[in-house]
């Protein structure tokens, strides 16, 4: 009897340490992917003086097409990039962008070369040969005036302002929101260009569901995205939580999802409700006493764990299938999901 025991406590630990071995569906081993071009555009032409700008210039420009295309018709990439360049707003920022370079590892060239290439390869391990995957040849840093783009994509080309990402307390951004101004900081350069990744696989159907539910799942979306390529510190970074944020929601979830479900916010369509718990904000206002402890976009983590339920509950399903799966309602029932 003992030896029979034995044996099932042996078998036990086996399976129990077997189970502690398994990885969610989105957290798998990345796949060399096809090495990107990494132009540091800023860095070849904002120090010259005007002297050696336009040989300089001259001299990329048959190399990276997509940088001299002129703003209007007809029209003479000179007029646009040397003035662009000459300005001396954009020297300063150049200037600052040197500096935070200098002090934060992150924003350095290599970095973001390993972390963009990182991404690509488990972007790569969870697409395969997928041929609606979206495709990087080059990865330009520039210099935007600290204009509002966090990144612009195109076929096959990214293209990184470096100066919006010079740290939450630069002056540049000293007009925006507090809650709002996190996402300058450097580590957040990577997340931002998987975002813009994970909007190249938005449905391209017109909308039919205008529901809470719907709009959740849709923006949590692309956190899931970033979390299957980047890690999910950086999807905190891209839903816009600290650590405490999410912290708190897991502490809370069950009380807080008791809301959303006993006040049947679901599947109601109202703007005004889903600006409260979808859109951006310091705090997410549910009608609680402890509302200003609760973060901004709850309905979007919630909708992050309804997506990873989901993916938990069907391993097999792919991250393209997940962000091209357009029926929340479905896709909610099929996940499980229960705090």
């Amino acid at each position: 009897m003992k030896r029979f025991c034995s044996k099932l406590l042996l078998l036990g630990g086996m399976i129990a340490a077997f189970s502690g071995c398994q990885t969610d569906p989105w957290d798998i081993a990345p796949v060399e992917s096809e090495a990107i071009e990494f132009v540091a555009f800023a860095d070849s032409v904002l120090p010259l003086d005007s002297v050696a700008l336009l040989p300089m210039l001259e001299h990329l420009a048959p190399k990276y097409p997509e940088l001299f295309l002129p703003s209007v018709p007809e029209g003479d990439w000179r007029d646009d990039l040397l003035p662009y360049l000459t300005d001396p707003e954009v020297k300063a920022l150049y200037q600052d962008v040197r500096t935070v370079q200098a002090e934060v590892p992150a924003l350095q060239n290599e970095a973001l070369v390993a972390a963009i290439q990182g991404g690509l390869d488990r972007y790569a391990a969870h697409i395969g040969a997928s041929s609606s995957g979206y495709s990087v040849q080059r990865v330009y840093t520039y210099v935007s005036r600290n204009e509002a783009p966090m990144v612009l994509i195109a076929p096959g080309v990214i293209f990184l302002p470096l100066d919006r990402y010079l740290g939450a307390n630069h002056p540049a951004y000293a007009q925006e929101s507090a809650y709002l101004v996190q996402q300058h900081q450097p580590e957040n350069a990577p997340v931002e260009i998987f975002k813009a990744i994970a909007s190249w696989h938005d449905s391209k159907a017109l909308p039919s569901d205008f529901s809470l539910l719907s709009g959740m799942i849709s923006e949590a979306k692309t956190v899931l995205f970033v979390q299957a390529t980047l890690g999910e510190d950086a999807a905190l970074r891209a839903l816009g939580y600290t650590p405490g944020d999410h912290a708190f929601m897991e502490e809370n979830e069950a009380d807080l999802w008791g809301l959303f479900v006993g006040q049947r916010w679901l599947f109601n369509d109202e703007v005004d409700l889903k600006r409260k718990l979808i859109l951006p904000a310091p705090f997410s206002k549910l009608g609680t006493p402890k509302d200003r402890e609760i973060p901004g976009k709850a309905g979007v983590w919630f909708g992050w764990q309804i997506l990873q339920s989901y993916w938990r509950q069907h391993p097999e399903s792919t991250l393209l299938e997940i962000m091209e799966f357009a029926d929340a309602q479905s896709l909610f029932q099929q996940s499980g999901y229960r705090p």
